[in-house]
Parts: C-alpha cells; structure tokens; sequence
C-alpha cells in the first residue's frame, strides 16, 4: 500500500513539473506575439469581452476579433513546434 502512496505522489510531482514548463512556454509565446495581435489578446485572456476591447482600443470589433483568433492560432502554431 505504501509503494502506491509513493508512486501517486511522485506522479503528481512530475504532473505539476510539465504544467510549470508548458505555461512557461505559453507565456514566453505570448510575449513573442507582435504588440498589435498581444495586446488584445491579453486583455481577452485577462477576461474582457470582445467589444470592452475594441472600445478600449478604439478599434472596430471586427478588428479586434480577428486578431485575437489570429493571436491564437500563432500561439498554437508556436506552441506545438515544442
């Protein structure tokens, strides 16, 4: 029973060491993005809806759609290549 308890932990252990470096990657990706796809990006991710951002950036909402989806397929594209 012992060596189970053991194993679960060290699992956990490694499960919480991956996490730690795929969102050290993950932030690292959004930093690289170009400010002009950044920027609403994080404001998306910080949890504002999409026309809080346009209105806030003075952009169309259009805009502000497009390059938050834009962003996101960078991410994912540079994300995967690691």
């Amino acid at each position: 029973p012992n060596d189970f308890l053991i194993n679960q932990t060290q699992l956990r252990t490694n499960n919480a060491a991956v996490s730690n470096i795929n969102m050290k990657e993950i932030h690292a990706a959004i930093h690289q993005l170009p400010e002009i796809f950044k920027s609403p990006f994080l404001l998306y991710f910080d949890g504002f809806k999409y026309n809080e951002i346009a209105e806030m950036l003075d952009e169309p909402l259009g805009t502000i759609k497009s390059r938050i989806h834009f962003a996101r397929k960078l991410l994912k594209n540079q994300i995967q290549r690691h």
